[in-house]
Order: structure tokens, then sequence, then C-alpha cells
């Protein structure tokens, strides 16, 4: 009896410990539509970010019913792959390891390809014969619509930030 308590209280603290927790500086809620082949969603959720890690949690009457997580991996819901796979999967289409990073970070998608600065953000247009892309960061809203892939993500800025 010793014995399997000892085994099971060792594999708690073995996991435990592989457990990687992040040190969490920026966290704000998000109005999060995210349309790919596989994925509609529009709900309330959070954006937070950490060293080298980012996170997109959603929320259905209170629920987590999407979480997606960019560190070393990429991970939706607890499946972890490499970064472009991950696209791939996410959003049905391989496009550069970092880009969800960038959408995430509001920072210009393929190195300020076609950027074309507003008065409250900026905007790209992005057109080859794979995608077909525009991209707006302003203020509140960050969008990302890929008309050729019938992918978009919008995120829009609720009240507060921790």
């Amino acid at each position: 009896m010793l014995k399997n308590l000892f085994i099971v209280f060792c594999t708690l603290l073995f996991l435990a410990g592989c457990s990687i927790k992040h040190q969490i500086n920026f966290s704000a809620p998000y109005l999060i539509v995210i349309k790919t082949k596989d994925i509609a969603m529009a709900d309330s959720g959070f954006v937070k970010k950490a060293d080298g890690y980012k996170s997109i949690e959603i929320f259905t009457l209170g629920k987590l019913t999407l979480h997606v997580e960019i560190g070393n991996d990429a991970c939706i819901n607890g499946y972890c792959t490499d970064r472009i796979d991950f696209n791939r999967r996410f959003f049905g289409y391989q496009y550069y390891a970092n880009l969800l990073d960038d959408i995430l970070d509001r920072s210009y998608i393929y190195a300020g390809v076609g950027k074309i600065e507003t008065q409250d953000g900026f905007l790209q247009k992005i057109k080859t014969k794979n995608y077909d892309i525009i991209y707006r960061v302003t203020d509140k809203t960050t969008y990302f619509k890929d008309r050729k892939n019938h992918i978009l993500i919008k995120l829009t800025r609720l009240q507060g930030e921790t």
C-alpha cells in the first residue's frame, strides 16, 4: 500500500514538473472570431502573452472551447505540433511559421509587404497565386482575412487589461 502511494506521488510530482507555467505579462479580453475550413467560432475570450509564449482562449457559456498556445511548438486544445504543421492544420494553408505570433502581436506580416499606414494603425494587402490577404490593425481591432483560402481571424479588444 505504501509502495503504491509512493509511486502515485512520484508520478504526480513528475507530471507537475513537466508542465510549464508561463509568467503572463499581458492578458486582455477580446471578442474573437475565427473561421477556417475546420473551425467557426465567434465568442469572447482572452489573448495572453509571456516571454516566448502566446495563447488564445475562447469561452462559450463560460466554458473553455478553444485553447491555442504558441511557444516552441503550437497547440490546439492540448494537441501539439511544430509551427508549420500547425499552420497547415489550423489555417488549412502553410503560411510562414510565425504568422499567428505576428497577428497576436499586431505586427506587420510578411515583413511589411504591401503596408499602408492609416490614421489609427496600418493595412496590408498581399496577393499571390496561393493567397489573397487583407490584414488590418487599428486601435482596437486586428483583422486578418485570406480570401483565397477562406480564413478569417478578427480580434476586437474589449474593456480591461490585466
